[in-house]
């Protein structure tokens, strides 16, 4: 009894579907339009350390903060990211110059894309730091290390330094 109630019931629920009604159908589309390249990098000063003065050279490092590169352009795509860097300059005295600053991606998190760091030493000039090529939309992220030479007997103060990350 309960298996003959359970199909009419079913057949109850079936019977109440009915067919589509005659009509005409419309297409619906929509769009995917190529986004751009971009690359967003810290904002705010960072310090990379403090120490003494020294009769002796010395190298001061410190993280900058995280560098992001976004590809949104689709397809088959490469770019390259770089780097340059201003001398760090005191108040007063002399320079230490860019050709002392080096930089190191560390590890890189990528997301659809193959990104491959790239040590770069001496910024004076335009240096590739990573390297991407993807096959859709992607993005890679890595928190460099900056690494200065401070040449013997440099004064005390606060050397300053513009860092600035390029992609193409």
């Amino acid at each position: 009894m309960r298996k003959l109630l359970f199909l009419a019931s079913t057949f109850a629920a079936f019977a109440g579907v009915s067919a589509l009604p005659a009509g005409s159908a419309t297409p619906a589309t929509f769009q995917l339009v190529a986004g751009t390249l971009s690359i967003s990098t810290p904002t705010a000063s960072v310090s990379l350390g403090s120490q003494v003065s020294s009769v002796t050279s010395s190298t001061m490092s410190g993280p900058l903060g995280v560098v992001t590169v976004s590809d949104q352009r689709g397809g088959t795509t490469t770019w390259t990211a770089s780097v340059i860097s201003t001398a760090f300059t005191p108040p007063a005295g002399p320079a230490d110059p860019a050709s002392n600053v080096s930089y190191a991606a560390g590890t890189i998190t990528a997301s659809g894309v193959v990104a491959t760091a790239v040590a770069g030493a001496d910024l004076t000039g335009v240096t590739t730091v990573v390297t991407g090529a993807s096959t859709g939309v992607s993005s890679a992220s890595w928190n460099p290390t900056i690494s200065v030479l401070v040449p013997a007997n440099f004064a005390p103060g606060i050397y300053a330094a513009t860092i600035t990350h390029s992609v193409a």
